[in-house]
């Protein structure tokens, strides 16, 4: 069991949960273990992931996926 101040490592995907929380994405700010479920987890489904406890991950808002990309017009 881990203890609210240990650092794991998903090996996975590679991020890194500070303090059972702060997740420590490859490349931009940290975020949460919600925000790694919408964008990583959710779709990854592999059975060594750590971020798989609902109770852990917490409710996941809709700013924690990727948003959806702009209309590209092509006939310009």
């Amino acid at each position: 069991m881990t203890t609210s101040s240990q650092s794991q490592n998903c090996p996975v995907c590679g991020v890194t949960i500070a303090n059972n929380e702060v997740v420590q994405f490859a490349n931009g700010s940290t975020g949460t273990r919600a925000r790694l479920y919408a964008r990583v987890c959710q779709y990854a489904k592999k059975p060594d992931c750590i971020n798989q406890d609902k109770n852990l991950i917490g409710e996941v808002l809709k700013d924690d996926g990727f948003l959806e990309a702009p209309q590209i017009n092509f006939d310009s």
